[in-house]
């Protein structure tokens, strides 16, 4: 059975033991840790992960754009994700994700100096990584949130440019759902090359409150024999896109949220 964690930030928990402990309270196997890494100790963070058995599947720099937006370039986000993926072997976490990068763009002047610009910051990022034993993976993120790899096809045609099997591929529903035409095929296009899949709705709730096709998602995983984890990122209806809980109702339903939403894709399994 899949293990399935929840994106952090949705959460909106800073302190790493309180964060665990929701985790664990939820009944969740584990978190893609998203935050911004600078604010935080790594043996903290791990020493915490550890206490509450929930194991980090991932070290997600949410909040990942340059500081200095005038000043992004190449050899600034290449030093940026190198920190970052230090982080995670100081973390003991296997996986950094990448999906920020496109925001490190900004000053290309056209959209193929970007392609290129991402494509060379990932091939040494890659190799950064293999060196210190980390895997690299990258969201597909629709074109309202990101200006690069939206679909499947493109992250694809990322990997094939880096030209190495140590970079992968996140998938998310609600992603899907906005850029992919077919997201039952995109799902199979990308089976060889999936780190995780990620649970929000087409509106950004949970399963069941938009129109995402889960039943037929959850089928094609199985059919591929997926052994990836699977990761709740949903957002209650009046904080969408990105907003996190602000009054104990709040918290009280989003945590209804997450429980009913890994509830419904564990039974799901067991049909």
């Amino acid at each position: 059975m899949n293990k399935i964690g929840v994106c952090s930030w949705i959460l909106g928990i800073e302190d790493p033991h309180k964060l665990m402990e929701k985790v664990k309270l939820l009944n969740l196997d584990g978190i893609q840790f998203s935050g911004d890494w600078r604010n935080y100790d790594a043996k903290e963070i791990r020493a915490a992960a550890d206490h509450f058995e929930i194991e980090i599947f991932a070290i997600d720099p949410y909040n990942c754009a340059p500081p200095i937006l005038e000043e992004a370039n190449k050899s600034s986000a290449i030093e940026f994700y190198k920190k970052m993926i230090d982080f995670a072997v100081e973390t003991d976490v296997p996986v950094v994700t990448l999906q920020g990068l496109a925001q490190w763009t900004i000053n290309c002047p056209n959209a193929e100096e970007s392609w290129s610009m991402l494509v060379e910051c990932c091939k040494t990022l890659d190799a950064y990584a293999q060196l210190k034993k980390v895997k690299l993976a990258y969201e597909c993120v629709n074109r309202y949130e990101s200006t690069m790899i939206h679909t499947v096809s493109k992250g694809l045609d990322l990997i094939n440019a880096v030209g190495h099997n140590n970079f992968r591929l996140i998938l998310d529903s609600f992603h899907m759902h906005i850029e992919e035409s077919d997201p039952i095929q995109a799902i199979k296009e990308a089976s060889d090359f999936m780190f995780s899949y990620q649970i929000s709705d087409s509106n950004r709730s949970g399963i069941g409150r938009g129109q995402v096709d889960f039943v037929n998602h959850h089928a094609v995983l199985e059919e591929l024999n997926f052994e990836g984890t699977i990761m709740i990122e949903v957002v209650l209806p009046e904080l969408v896109p990105n907003t996190t809980p602000q009054t104990p109702s709040q918290l009280e339903r989003l945590d209804e949220e997450i429980r009913r939403s890994a509830r419904v894709w564990r039974n799901l399994k067991e049909n």
